[in-house]
């Protein structure tokens, strides 16, 4: 799993577990690990793998032994970032930006579902989400380049078992969702089911909040939610 730090000589720890198809190098990225950084926080970036054939040892693993190592940490993560953020433990607050907890309506279907079983770990299948209005206004044609096209077999079973297996909500008093109700890449039913209404923060502008012309107007809620978690929405 590729990882990059940044501001080594930040004062305090942020863990960013990036959704699937993201960049570390992608611009709206790095906008978005520049307002940490301008924060003083030292930022360690995770760049999901795109084919996987075993959530805990290829996501979850390399993360939480990152995690381990530090002393105390704050944690955003994004889309399939979120899945796997379910799985670590002991952050301080946590902020999640349309966390990829259920899958949307346009891949619940039989073929999705038949194509789940293969063992393929090749990336044959279209994802139909790379689309400029489903991502964010601000993706760039480099980004939209260079998301795949196509997922792997593998990587649906696995993210569907990981869905599946979800504990209980536990982070009324330390997590923030932002999601946009009409995502045309996740299930944002599923996201309304499981966090709390007061944990929650809905936007306009597609799948990607660091892509959406509405990043300006909610960043400072994004910071002010990672210092002081669900309490900086009162």
């Amino acid at each position: 799993m590729q990882h990059e730090v940044f501001n080594e000589v930040g004062d305090r720890d942020l863990v960013v577990v990036l959704g699937w198809g993201n960049r570390i190098e992608h611009e709206n990225v790095r906008w978005l690990v520049d307002r940490f950084v301008e924060a003083d926080y030292r930022v360690t970036v995770f760049q999901l793998p795109t084919v996987v054939t075993d959530f805990e040892t290829e996501w979850v693993k390399p993360i939480v032994d990152a995690v381990d190592e530090l002393e105390s940490y704050r944690l955003l993560t994004h889309s399939t970032g979120g899945l796997v953020a379910e799985y670590l433990e002991g952050a301080e607050h946590r902020v999640y930006l349309s966390p990829w907890w259920g899958f949307h309506a346009d891949m619940r279907n039989p073929i999705v579902s038949l194509a789940m079983t293969l063992p393929l770990s090749r990336s044959i299948l279209p994802t139909g989400g790379t689309e400029r209005e489903m991502l964010g206004e601000l993706a760039t044609d480099r980004q939209l380049e260079e998301t795949p096209d196509r997922v792997a077999p593998t990587f649906l079973r696995e993210a569907k078992r990981a869905q599946s297996h979800l504990p209980p909500f536990q982070f009324e008093a330390t997590g923030v969702v932002f999601y946009t109700p009409d995502d045309a890449v996740v299930s944002a039913a599923a996201i309304e089911e499981r966090a709390p209404e007061a944990n929650r923060i809905a936007y306009e502008g597609g799948h990607q909040l660091f892509d959406s012309p509405a990043r300006d107007e909610h960043i400072e809620t994004v910071l002010a939610a990672l210092e002081d978690g669900p309490a900086a929405l009162q």
